[in-house]
């Protein structure tokens, strides 16, 4: 059958071959209609090229082509791709040329290239290849890539999503990769981490480029890779490396071989160098080297050397000094591996000559500084303890060592010891918190007072030095204790003797008016008595009248005396001594001092401190006196029972409270408000039990109101008594 022209052309149209007739230099002669497909605008005849439809990376090849058409006249098979509406056409051509046209015959075999595509290229290697449509903005992966991020291949993959699973520091950066990709069409890989959808860290390498036509990049192709095994081994690899090198890294070592029999030795470069030997000569007899031992080190040497070669094992230890070809004499460690023969006995050694002389001076200096600092130490006029931020003792003089030993069985240099174990219960809190103070880089200085073995009292200056081991860390913290009694007593003797001196004048009046029944009182007795004396004859009754006598001489002396005391009061807000007290330290020294008392009369007699540690700022001294005259007040109207001692805050911790507590004879309660009225007792004349001109209740309140306290007194007639002082607490 003979086709007619128009049905040979219905026949060509409606096939899915796609057909092009070219000239010699590719332009576009004939199509059928399928061939429209290729380009998103009308194909115009003899003024397109074939190449004008193909992307930018075909281009050449087409040409390469048209070229060898033109000379060979031969069939010539290629494929080529062509963007379109649906995305990239792969078309596999047979081009003919005949009578100087070329006739171009396309099948479509992109869904061959897909599924290529989709199986994957390096499966072995754990390598996806994956493409991004631009146009229509469409990831797709190869099984692979969905293996790599752990995800079923039915899933529908963006390309935001795929970039979530990389660290969120690097998303922003593959996401320029990608627009750098598109504007410049420049090909980008880089190598990150991803954390998979299962959790799993992998390392994956991805490697991109541009597919573009008309210089425009219309989707892009690429490649993954799971390289997460040898990045593993690559990163051990390195590690191992740095290990050997930082291992090797400051140590001046050298390497020998030494062969016994034939009494030479091989050296390493390194050897030579360090020992300036001839680089030139391998084997270098033993003798020679030996010739090169300090000859103080000789000796020990040989013996260490036989010692070595002799006593069973492989290893081989030595230590000495070797002269370099300076003439400088240096410190060398020696370690080596002998090799035996099957007798047992050593023929071969090889090892490593280490250059240790750095380190031998510098324990030198070290033993030398430490010898110095000791000296100083233990020549001072202070106690001097070093520790480290752990409390632990580092160095101390030999006077507080000595202390330590005696009175905790313990050689802090020898063993571990804290400071704060060996220290008396009422200063461990306060050590506590000035030593934090201390490592926070604080200088500090206190005074305390503390009862010696002896039993005597002691004053001491307290100073925490921070020890910086550079500008930054403080690496130790240096305690020094300077007695301070004997300047201490000074100062208190000086105070009083001012106080005394300013203050008596100007309390005359007030003395007088309320001394009066004081010393009216012993006086009117004397005065009674004499004239019964005079009129008196027995003797016995004289000898009563006599000691009637004595006792109110007495209570008269103890009336002028105390007289003295509460005339100062006046004068002492001028002269006090400000200071941040330990409040526990202050009141369990007034509680010793009392104790002798409290057992004479065998009571019991106890203290609580507060373990919060309150601090003051007042004048101690004054504090102490107030506090005393109520402690003595305690023991002195109890005949049986107790005396307790507490020290305590309450949730508004605006003051400190110390309660003294005894059982003693009680006040009545009309007579409350007055006891801390001056020459006031609940009992008075003759008749009464306790004796005294009752100005110690009233010094106490007025010390402790010039401090800023209060004082507060419960009590039950018959029951005892509690007194309360309120000091304002530090803040």
């Amino acid at each position: 059958m003979i086709f007619i022209e128009k049905q040979h052309k219905e026949l060509l149209n409606s096939s899915l071959l796609f057909l092009f007739t070219l000239t010699k230099k590719g332009a576009i002669v004939d199509y059928n209609t399928i061939c429209n497909s290729l380009s998103s605008t009308p194909i115009k005849k003899d003024n397109t090229a074939l190449a004008d439809l193909l992307i930018d990376d075909d281009i050449i090849p087409f040409n390469e082509v048209m070229k060898l058409l033109t000379e060979t006249k031969k069939p010539v098979e290629r494929t080529l791709r062509f963007p379109s509406n649906e995305g990239l056409i792969h078309l596999k051509f047979s081009f003919l040329f005949h009578e100087d046209y070329i006739y171009a015959t396309g099948i479509n075999i992109t869904k061959e290239s897909d599924n290529l595509f989709k199986k994957g290229a390096i499966k072995n290697f754990k390598t996806g290849v994956w493409n991004y449509d631009l146009k229509k903005q469409k990831l797709t992966w190869s099984p692979e890539c969905y293996a790599i991020f752990d995800l079923p291949k039915t899933t529908t993959i963006t390309l935001d999503q795929s970039i979530s699973y990389y660290p969120e520091k690097v998303q922003n950066t593959i996401k320029e990769h990608l627009t750098d990709l598109v504007n410049n069409k420049t090909c980008y890989t880089f190598t990150e981490q991803i954390t998979t959808k299962k959790g799993n860290i992998k390392w994956v390498r991805v490697l991109a480029e541009p597919i573009s036509h008309k210089g425009i990049v219309i989707s892009i192709n690429g490649s993954i890779t799971d390289i997460s095994e040898r990045k593993t081994y690559i990163e051990k690899l390195k590690y191992n490396e740095e290990t050997k090198r930082l291992a090797l890294k400051g140590i001046r070592s050298g390497v020998f071989d030494l062969i016994i029999d034939k009494e030479a030795v091989f050296y390493g470069d390194d050897f030579k160098k360090m020992l300036g030997l001839s680089l030139e000569q391998d084997f270098i007899p033993l003798k020679t080297y030996r010739e090169m031992i300090h000859p103080d080190d000789y000796d020990g040497y040989i013996k260490r050397y036989h010692k070595n070669i002799e006593q069973d094992g492989y290893y081989y230890d030595n230590a000495y000094r070797l002269k370099h070809a300076s003439g400088e004499y240096r410190h060398y460690e020696i370690h080596g591996y002998r090799k035996k023969d099957k007798n047992g006995k050593t023929v071969r050694m090889i090892g490593n000559l280490i250059d240790v002389h750095q380190k031998k001076l510098n324990k030198k200096i070290i033993r030398e500084n430490q010898n110095r600092l000791k000296a100083i130490v233990n020549n001072g006029f202070i106690y001097t303890i070093l520790l480290n931020p752990e409390g632990e003792i580092l160095l101390a003089d030999d006077n507080s060592l000595e202390i330590i030993k005696k009175g905790f069985n313990i050689n802090p240099i020898k063993e571990k010891c804290r400071f704060i174990d060996i220290t008396p219960l009422n200063f461990k809190n306060t050590f506590a918190y000035e030593f934090n103070n201390a490592l926070k880089g604080k200088n500090i200085k206190k005074e305390i007072e503390r009862i010696t073995y002896k039993g005597s009292i002691q004053w001491l200056e307290i100073k925490y030095t921070p020890i910086y081991e550079n500008k930054k860390t403080i690496n130790s913290v240096l305690i020094s204790f300077l007695d301070i009694t004997e300047r201490k007593l000074a100062e208190l003797a000086t105070k009083e003797a001012h106080i005394k001196e300013q203050e008596l004048s100007s309390l005359k009046s007030n003395i007088l008016s309320n001394f009066s029944h004081e010393i009216r009182t012993p006086l009117n007795g004397i005065m009674t008595i004499s004239k019964l004396l005079l009129e008196e004859t027995d003797p016995e009754e004289q000898e009563k009248l006599l000691e009637y006598m004595e006792t109110s001489k007495k209570r008269l002396l103890k009336t002028l005396n105390n007289l003295s005391d509460f005339s100062e009061a006046a004068a002492i807000k001028k002269n006090l001594t400000y200071t941040n007290v330990d409040v526990n330290y202050a009141v369990e020294s007034s509680f010793r001092e009392y104790r002798h008392m409290a057992r004479a009369k065998k009571l019991g007699y106890d203290i609580k401190i507060s373990e919060e540690s309150p601090v003051s700022f007042i004048d101690e001294s004054l504090f102490r006196s107030a506090l005393n005259n109520i402690i003595h007040n305690a023991i002195k109207y109890t005949s049986e029972g107790r005396i307790d001692i507490s020290i305590y805050t309450k949730s508004l911790k605006d003051f400190i409270y110390i309660a003294i507590k005894d059982t003693g004879i009680g006040i009545n309660k009309k007579n409350q408000k007055k006891i801390f009225d001056p020459f006031v007792q609940e009992s008075i004349g003759f008749s009464r039990k306790y004796e005294g001109t009752g100005i110690g209740l009233s010094l106490s309140k007025r010390y402790i109101e010039i401090l800023g306290g209060k004082i507060k007194v419960k009590s039950q007639l018959g029951e005892g008594t509690e007194f309360v002082i309120l000091i304002p607490i530090k803040k």
